[in-house]
């Protein structure tokens, strides 16, 4: 029973992690005039509830879009780099924490470039080396928040093991 509980575990972790690096490339790959059309209301919105005055100009459009990709990025890009190195770690249990950790840090790595760097095939959207490389940080910073997680989880349990079996032996 406990087999079928962890394939259920990683099949939703994989279905979570598929579905949310799909999101971000569907995101990404979009026509560069759709997406400005499709942020431009609700961003003209959120202005105008920051700003009560009610009148928007186009360099406080530029701000909070700018601000609202970037930070947007951020996140996706760290949820992904959480979500990857879980579902990493739990599917190739039999493997060293080191072999995990690689693969999962290449799997993320390779994400975050290519979402990026496939811009260049796509009509009215550009590279940018720079938003590329706030994709690598942030799924750099979920990996590196899971991996020390499980380490200090790791660490905790290999500490507290010698404890409990030197004083189970003492009590024979």
């Amino acid at each position: 029973m406990e087999e079928k509980k962890k394939r259920w575990i990683v099949f939703a972790l994989w279905l979570l992690f598929i579905l949310m690096v799909a999101g971000i490339s569907y995101i990404s790959f979009q026509n560069g005039e759709e997406t400005k059309e499709i942020g431009k209301g609700t961003i003209a919105q959120l202005t105008k509830m920051k700003n009560h005055q009610g009148a928007v100009t186009q360099e406080q459009l530029d701000k909070v879009t700018y601000f609202i990709r970037q930070w947007g990025r951020a996140i996706a890009f760290l949820m992904i780099g959480i979500v990857g190195t879980v579902t990493i770690h739990v599917t190739f249990t039999k493997c060293s924490w080191a072999i995990r950790s690689g693969i999962a840090i290449f799997i993320l790595a390779v994400i975050a470039y290519l979402t990026e760097k496939l811009k260049i095939y796509i009509p009215t959207r550009h590279y940018s080396f720079e938003e590329m490389m706030i994709s690598m940080a942030a799924v750099g910073v979920g990996f590196v928040s899971v991996s020390v997680i499980i380490f200090l989880g790791r660490l905790l349990k290999g500490t507290a093991r010698p404890k409990a079996a030197s004083h189970y032996s003492r009590q024979q």
